[in-house]
Formats: structure tokens, C-alpha cells, sequence
């Protein structure tokens, strides 16, 4: 059944499998990991913070969507003192943009 709010849809995203940070993960290995769509990666504070703070995220909320051009969008969020990503695949950023009502990215 597709989804029809946002927040169902975020509710979703957020429910996949969650892929730990390794202790002392190198950058490359963590952006690596990361963009394996249809998983959540836990990620630092500071990862975090460089992704909101590179460029206006697309969308934000209980987090933020975040690409870089046309791209699938990244979901970032945080949760009991901890943060998290889900790299989204075209569709989910299709479906993503018409129910937060913003444009596809570009």
C-alpha cells in the first residue's frame, strides 16, 4: 500500500535495517556506506553537521534531505543522541518531493 503523508513515508524510510559505525571509519569507507541505498547508517555528529552545513539542504524537518544536483535525495536525522542517513533510491525521492511539496532535485 503506498504511503500518503510525509511523515508515514519518513516513519518507512527510517525503519530499515541499520548499518552500525565502525569504531575509527575512515571518511571514504563511511561515504562508501552511506550511499547503499534502501539501509540506515548510523554516522557522527560531525558527518552530520558537514552535510547540513555544505549546502542548503533540500528539505527540512524531523531532519533534512540533502543532494548535491540530481541526485537521489539523502535523508538525515537524529535520534536519541545519535545520527543517522538513508541514501533514498529515485523513486523514494520521487515520492519523497511531491508529499514534502518541494521540486525534484537538479
Amino acid at each position: 500500500m503506498p504511503v500518503e503523508t510525509l511523515s508515514a513515508l519518513i516513519a518507512e524510510l527510517r525503519s530499515a535495517e541499520v548499518s552500525p559505525r565502525p569504531a575509527d571509519e575512515p571518511w571514504a569507507a563511511m561515504i562508501e556506506r552511506m550511499h547503499v541505498p534502501g539501509r540506515v547508517c548510523e554516522i557522527d555528529e560531525e558527518t552530520y553537521d558537514w552535510f547540513l552545513e555544505c549546502l542548503p539542504p533540500k528539505w527540512m524537518g524531523a531532519g533534512f534531505a540533502f543532494a548535491e544536483g540530481a541526485e537521489p535525495l539523502k535523508l538525515f536525522w537524529k535520534n536519541a543522541g545519535r545520527h543517522f542517513v538513508r541514501q533514498l533510491t529515485w523513486d523514494e525521492t520521487q515520492t519523497f518531493c511531491r508529499l514534502a511539496r518541494i521540486p525534484l532535485p537538479w
